[in-house]
């Protein structure tokens, strides 16, 4: 038994996801399941949720998205500006969503489905790429 909002009490549960579980696809289900059941229930009773983290996610995930594409656009002009060199712009302009696009190979290999963590470990990663691309661009030159 619990409060709900002040407005009496309500029987309240907890789903609990396994570990390495998808969190969107097992929200998605516990909503398809709840919708289910819902016709089946007492009158006068309701399911209503707490706390759905799944737009959390989808907006975490599309801030993400949208800064990477930033990021690259950032640095590719600020590789032109500053090198004044074509042909080392076009080094790290490509390696970069060259490397992203690999690095999920891996994780798709293990299952392992991209997550919040992951795209801002590979946000982190791209200022080491864009440095280990432009020594090579120069180094070639």
């Amino acid at each position: 038994m619990a409060d709900w909002n002040g407005a009496g009490d309500a029987v309240s549960g907890i789903v609990v996801m396994r570990q390495g579980e998808n969190a969107l696809a097992v929200i998605e289900r516990v909503k398809e399941k709840l919708k289910e059941i819902e016709p089946g229930l007492p009158p006068g009773v309701h399911i209503a949720t707490a706390y759905d983290r799944s737009d959390l996610i989808r907006r975490s995930i599309d801030n993400l998205q949208h800064t990477l594409l930033e990021e690259l656009a950032i640095v590719a002009i600020v590789i032109l500006i500053f090198l004044w060199h074509f042909p080392s712009a076009v080094i790290p302009i490509l390696t970069i969503p060259i490397a992203v696009l690999i690095s999920f190979i891996p994780m798709r290999q293990m299952g392992l489905s991209s997550n919040i963590m992951s795209l801002g470990g590979i946000a982190i990663a791209i200022g080491a790429l864009v440095d280990a691309a432009i020594v090579r661009g120069r180094a070639d030159t």
